[in-house]
């Protein structure tokens, strides 16, 4: 996939048409989710596209900004195993079906929900495995005429020496520099990620040859989603390093040698560059 150009493209939709999204296209987004790169293999998925008629009114009240469920043609419904960092994985695995259906020209938005087992219970679904995910799917009712302009990505994003420091927190990372490390392209485009209410909670460390990613926690939310929010963000930067450097692998674990962070951040995973 074209990541750069994809994630300047994607937004979240929240008003669609009526039209159903052709079977192909479905099939390709469910596809990619069992053939993607992940967090962790060894996490057991199970992914399902729903029609409206399956899962709007029952989940309407219990699924959505404060309870107002998205009117969708259809839906993806990600179930995983419960596994060390298994919302993470989800949220990663989530992001990239979302692009996945932006190539395909299918609009999509992440649905928050209550809790696992309502969601399962209203959709009488029977299974082990836990709700990590819940996504709309369909083509966006007020998408721009041909030709019209478009503004990508309008919402507030963090300056880069906001998001990204050098050796120790809080040491702001100059763009000359990271351009002169190779990841500038990376980070500029991680910092577009979306995130719960925008709240854009990660920070880069850059110690050594490792990329340590911290998370900060919210009392404006809750732990999955900053546990979602985690996934999205190390899909994109991953991503990008993928697509012009070459392929990295997160570690879901703190470094030994990680400097001090403040005590509302934790820190999620490392890699090295």
């Amino acid at each position: 996939m074209d990541y750069q150009n994809l994630i300047l493209t994607t937004k979240s939709v929240r008003e669609y048409k009526k039209e159903a999204v052709d079977t192909k296209k479905l099939k390709a987004i469910k596809d990619y989710a069992q053939e993607c790169t992940k967090i962790s293999d060894s996490i057991s998925i199970d992914v399902r596209i729903l029609s409206n008629s399956e899962a709007y009114l029952a989940l309407d009240g219990v699924a959505g900004y404060q309870g107002n469920m998205l009117d969708a043609p259809h839906y993806i419904l990600l179930l995983s195993d419960k596994a060390e960092r298994y919302i993470e994985n989800a949220g990663y695995i989530g992001e990239g079906m979302i692009l996945k259906a932006t190539e395909l020209g299918v609009a999509s938005c992440w649905i928050t929900f209550q809790d696992s087992k309502t969601v399962k219970e209203k959709l009488n679904i029977v299974s082990d495995k836990e709700v990590v995910a819940l996504i709309a799917l369909g083509y966006d009712a007020n998408a721009p005429k041909k030709g019209a302009s478009v503004s990508l990505n309008p919402a507030y994003k963090l300056d880069l020496d906001e998001m990204v420091y050098i050796d120790k927190w809080g040491n702001g990372a100059d763009a000359a520099v990271l351009e002169e490390r190779g990841v500038l392209e990376a980070f500029a485009f991680a910092k577009l990620a979306p995130s719960t209410l925008n709240r854009q909670p990660w920070r880069f460390l850059m110690v050594g040859g490792k990329v340590i990613l911290a998370v900060r926690k919210d009392e404006n939310t809750n732990t999955y989603e900053e546990k979602i929010d985690a996934g999205v963000i190390m899909f994109f930067f991953e991503a990008i390093v993928g697509s012009t450097l070459f392929n990295l692998t997160w570690k879901l674990e703190t470094p030994a040698d990680a400097p001090e962070i403040p005590e509302d951040f934790e820190i999620v995973a490392y890699c090295m560059m």
